[in-house]
């Protein structure tokens, strides 16, 4: 990305004894993304023979397709040419083609990566710094190579963490707090203080290096990057919410299925081709799940860009200007509280207004908001405020697509006035209730037709008195085994993905002692499932829970459970009748037992395994099973001891392994498995 330090880089061997002295000529040349071929080739003439590049480039008949290379060659002769190409916006394989081969080396710099790379050379990717990589460079450019004094060390690391390893932004910040006073009392507001004046300003002055990146993106890209600056700075970002709110948005107008696709190129674009998108570690990895985020730097300039073409505002005070925005936002959810934000919004956008995402921390008490106005809102994210009563204002809201809040009381039967509603997301603030309770949704959820998520944590689905269904659902999440009888389900025919969280009572008075029970409808009713998950919250492990095998539809492309303690023999006969299956998570003792024997042939399309908490010893897939596995993550598996596999030799290169917090004689086992070089040691 910008400023990462690829010219910094570049420079380094450019100047370096050894390379002036292998080559005998250098030529350095800017080229930026309006530099024409003729233009480049004059530079580098230039750096080799002033007076030839001269009369060539004052002559207009000059054919340089033709000529250059004939020159260029004489000039050389046997003489070696090092060329550094610096900022390469569009590779133009014309100069490839003019450039001798035989004594040329070229070295180019790229904000972004070309596919395939011209011709198939060797590549460095010049990556952010490791946290003590920038502390160190920090406390350098501040105080020399001592560093830190200790006073200050502290409040350094903290500041220097700030930066999120993008060189340039480390070297910007430390000439603006050179500036300063290097007391502990102002070190700690640059160190604690979301919007400094320091941050600030850094971003300002790195602005213009960063904006031209933005201002390369194709219009579909630009887009999507600018509604990144709705999200506060260092927050991680989850694909699929984005891609919920995206859709609300009305910025995607094909089918569902390959509505997704799109929007996961996007992601892919911006983070491999542009660099935008930063991942936590690699994207099959169990630590970025769908999970990425964007640097501070960038979300500055997406916030800023955002705001000047009236796509999305965030608001950062009680006195701004927000005529004509179309898009509010606030990283302080508090803002929203105060009766001047709100009068201003009347007085500037709300007649236009299509979103409102609250989405700074969460709140322990309620965050009053002032009577909406907002007659053409879209969208409405208020999961991270607390409503002690259902807003009886959202009702009004009838061009509603998206409704996230949190709240315990029960929905408003007049909720079904939202029939343009798409996505409805309600958590409980606290899962309290009383003995014998049972939650179930409003009839009238029945009648919103356009409903395509649902997702209620603490709440079913009530069985329909009427013919009702509900074609276009594909997400239902959050519910128990009482949303999952043959009437529901039969109602909603297209699911795609369902989510199922169980919690066994605190008491024992012989109902719902097994909760699995009652799930066999599953596979019968629901033909299009991709992805089941099911969990049982606090398990107690009292009862072994035998899974019963027809709530799996063959359909299955991922499935995750938790908290089942069902023995591990039980899995085996589950992957028999998953043939599509790909992804398998399996938290918090979903299966238990010191053993699992994985049949040959068993899990022949499983590309992702994940164990997480389990009493697991010995894990032994026979040979044959698990032939496609691309990772394996074993978490908190304290009694591993033998990972027993012998996989097919193709795979010894393609399979990651990650341990975290595993017992080191399974580290030793796992090592034994490949050759050293093939595992990144991820176990801490």
């Amino acid at each position: 990305m910008a400023g990462v330090g690829k010219t910094t880089l570049a420079k380094k061997v450019f100047d370096d004894p050894l390379i002036q002295s292998h080559f005998e000529y250098r030529a350095w040349v800017k080229v930026g993304r309006k530099c024409e071929t003729s233009v480049a080739l004059a530079c580098i003439l230039a750096h080799v023979d002033r007076n030839t590049s001269e009369q060539i480039y004052f002559d207009e008949d000059y054919d340089w397709d033709k000529e250059f290379d004939v020159h260029f060659k004489d000039i050389l002769k046997d003489k070696k040419c090092l060329i550094v190409l610096d900022d390469v916006w569009n590779w133009d394989t014309r100069l490839m083609d003019i450039l001798p081969q035989e004594n040329v080396r070229i070295l180019f710099t790229s904000r972004q990566r070309f596919k395939g790379y011209p011709y198939g050379y060797p590549y460095i990717k010049v990556c952010l710094l490791y946290f003590e990589e920038s502390k160190k460079l920090l406390g350098e450019k501040l105080f020399g190579e001592k560093g830190f004094p200790p006073h200050l060390e502290e409040l350094g690391e903290k500041i220097a963490y700030k930066c999120e390893g993008l060189p340039l932004m480390i070297v910007t910040v430390a000439e603006l707090l050179l500036k300063e006073e290097k007391t502990h009392k102002y070190w700690t507001g640059v160190a604690e203080k979301q919007n400094c004046e320091v941050f600030v300003n850094a971003y300002n002055k790195i602005y213009e290096v960063l904006f031209s990146s933005y201002n390369y993106l194709p219009g579909y890209l630009k887009m999507y990057f600018l509604y990144f600056g709705a999200y506060p700075p260092y927050r991680d970002m989850k694909e699929t919410t984005l891609f919920t709110l995206y859709r609300a948005e009305g910025f995607l107008e094909m089918g569902e299925k390959q509505e997704f696709e799109y929007f996961q190129n996007y992601s892919v674009e911006l983070g491999e081709r542009y660099n935008l998108i930063l991942h936590e570690s690699e994207p099959l990895s169990w630590f970025s799940l769908s999970v990425f985020r964007v640097h501070s730097c960038w979300q500055h300039v997406s916030k800023k860009e955002a705001s000047k073409i009236k796509f999305l505002h965030v608001l950062q005070s009680c006195d701004e200007t927000m005529k004509d925005q179309r898009r509010l936002c606030a990283h302080s959810n508090t803002l929203f509280a105060f009766k001047e934000v709100y009068d201003s919004i009347k007085e500037d956008c709300a007649s236009i207004v299509r979103s409102l995402l609250c989405l700074g921390p969460s709140h322990q008490y309620p965050v009053p908001i002032h009577a909406m106005d907002f007659k053409l809102l879209k969208v409405l994210d208020a999961l991270q405020l607390r409503f002690y009563h259902f807003p009886l204002e959202i009702l009004k809201l009838v061009c509603l697509k998206y409704l996230a809040l949190t709240c315990n009381e029960e929905l408003p039967p007049s909720i079904s006035n939202l029939f343009h509603l798409q996505t409805l997301v309600i958590h409980p603030h606290m899962d309290i209730r009383k003995r014998g309770s049972q939650l179930y949704l409003l009839d009238e959820i029945w009648d919103m037709q356009e409903l395509q998520l649902i997702e209620v944590h603490g709440r079913d689905l009530p069985t329909p008195n009427s013919d009702a269904t509900l074609d276009k659902l594909l997400y239902l999440n959050g519910v128990s085994a009482k949303s999952c009888t043959r009437e529901i389900l039969k109602r909603i025919p297209n699911l795609n993905q369902l989510m199922i969280v169980m919690e066994l009572k605190p008491y024992d008075d012989g109902d719902d002692i097994n909760p699995l029970c009652g799930l066999g409808y599953i596979s019968e009713e629901l033909q299009n499932l991709d992805k089941l998950v099911y969990g049982v919250k606090n398990p107690e492990m009292k009862h072994e829970c035998m899974v019963p095998l027809l709530m799996f539809p063959s359909t299955l492309t991922l499935l995750a459970l938790n908290g089942l303690g069902c023995p591990w023999n039980h899995m085996n006969n589950i992957g028999s009748l998953l043939p599509n299956l790909t992804e398998l998570v399996l938290h918090e003792y979903a299966f238990r037992g010191p053993e699992w024997d994985i049949e040959s042939g068993s899990f022949s399309k499983l590309e992702r395994l994940v164990i997480e908490d389990a009493d697991l010893v010995r894990w032994r897939p026979q040979h044959g099973s698990l032939p496609k596995l691309h990772l394996l993550s074993i978490r908190h598996c304290y009694r591993l001891q033998q990972l027993e596999w012998t996989p097919d030799p193709s795979m010894v290169t393609k399979c990651k392994i990650e341990l975290v917090d595993c017992n080191h004689l399974a580290v030793t086992s796992a090592k034994q498995l490949r050759p050293e070089s093939h595992y990144k040691n991820l176990a801490i």
